[in-house]
């Protein structure tokens, strides 16, 4: 009986290294900007910048309305944090006129997924959605 009990603790660490490990394998991604993300409609895009040039570790997230069709834009982009907890960016850009709104800081951990989504909205109601996945 002795045996199982450190066979069960062999397989138990092992099991924790490979799955401690697949979660970091994701950190070992590098930078991937998800360029222009447009609406469906084609009315409104998002630009993540995943390292904005001489700042290492800042993203940059520029939002746009291209159209004056009573819509904004809105961009939600998502990822781990780089305390590693789950992080949620949301820019809105209501002037349809075709300006951009843009935030730009350390929103992300290094080398993980974002995932980016941009939409056409008025009131609650939104629309034309786009969605791509990005590096920070």
């Amino acid at each position: 009986m002795r045996w199982v009990r450190r066979f069960s603790l062999v397989v138990a660490t092992v099991l924790a290294v490979v799955f401690g490990v697949g979660t970091q394998a994701n950190a070992a991604e590098p930078p991937q900007n998800v360029g222009w993300l447009y609406t469906a409609g084609g009315s409104g895009a998002v630009f993540f910048d995943a390292d904005l040039a001489g700042y290492p570790s800042m993203e940059k997230i520029t939002v746009c309305d291209n159209d004056s069709n009573e819509r904004g834009v809105v961009a939600v982009v998502t990822g781990t944090d780089p305390r590693g907890g789950d992080m949620a960016v949301i820019l809105r850009d209501p002037s349809n006129n075709g300006s951009c709104t843009a935030d730009h800081e350390n929103f992300f951990a290094d080398g993980f997924y974002v995932y980016v989504t941009v939409c056409e909205y008025w009131g609650n109601n939104e629309a034309n959605c786009r969605s791509a996945r990005g590096v920070a």
